[in-house]
Parts: C-alpha cells; sequence; structure tokens
C-alpha cells in the first residue's frame, strides 16, 4: 500500500511503503518551545512532551483500519479519516522518525476519539 505522505508533509520527497493494514499512522501535536511564564524548554522535554500530548493528526491509515478483520465491512461506527485530529493513550503506539519527521504508529482501537476543527486544545498539569 502506498500513501501519498508526501501531500500532507510538504517536504517530504516521495511517498512511502506503508503495510500495517489496521493501523493508523499519526503525527503528534507540536510542543510549544517557550511556556506561558516566558521560559525555554530543554531539547529532551520537548522531544518528552510531544509523545505525551496524547492528540495529533491522522496521516495514514492501513486498507483495514476500522473494518472487520475477517470481512473488510465497515465498522457501524463513527470513524476517523486521514487528516482528522484525534486523542490516543498516553502511551499507545510504536514511536517512528520518517524524513525527520516523529509519527506514532497505533492500532486502529487505540484511538479514543474524534477532535472537531474548531476545537481549541490545551494541556493541564495534574
Amino acid at each position: 500500500i502506498v500513501f501519498p505522505i508526501a501531500a500532507f508533509h510538504q517536504h517530504c520527497q516521495r511517498p512511502f511503503q506503508y503495510s500495517a493494514t489496521s493501523q493508523v499512522l499519526v503525527q503528534p501535536n507540536q510542543v510549544n518551545m517557550k511556556t506561558k511564564g516566558g521560559l525555554y524548554l530543554a531539547p529532551i522535554s520537548k522531544d518528552n512532551e510531544e509523545y505525551l500530548t496524547s492528540h495529533g493528526r491522522i496521516a495514514a491509515m492501513g486498507d483495514l483500519a476500522y473494518r472487520d478483520r475477517d470481512t473488510g465491512e465497515a465498522w457501524k461506527t463513527l470513524s476517523p479519516q486521514v487528516n482528522d485530529r484525534v486523542t490516543y493513550g498516553k502511551y499507545a503506539g510504536q514511536k517512528i522518525t520518517i524524513n525527520g519527521v516523529k509519527f506514532l504508529l497505533l492500532n486502529d482501537d487505540e484511538l479514543t476519539s474524534i477532535i472537531p476543527e474548531e476545537a481549541e486544545i490545551s494541556a493541564y498539569l495534574a
């Protein structure tokens, strides 16, 4: 299966092969390098926070994502599409980097919600 990631990320030169049929490739949201108080995050903190944001945008989906594995029929629930904003579990997925861009490779059942485009997201510290 070839997904046109180059269309999603303009700096990528060509599409890449993606064969994990029931998985979803998500690009986590970028973390601000500067706090509200004006402090700058250290690079290691930025890297850790990127994967702990628990929300991002779908870059690609396998051909069996959100489909019955035996029949191939679509699930009867609302399913996300490529370019949708989604949430996922804090420790879900496999961290990968493609052409310098960080992604998470998740199983389709690890996505927990679809976020409306107009929704504003902010993190909080517990």
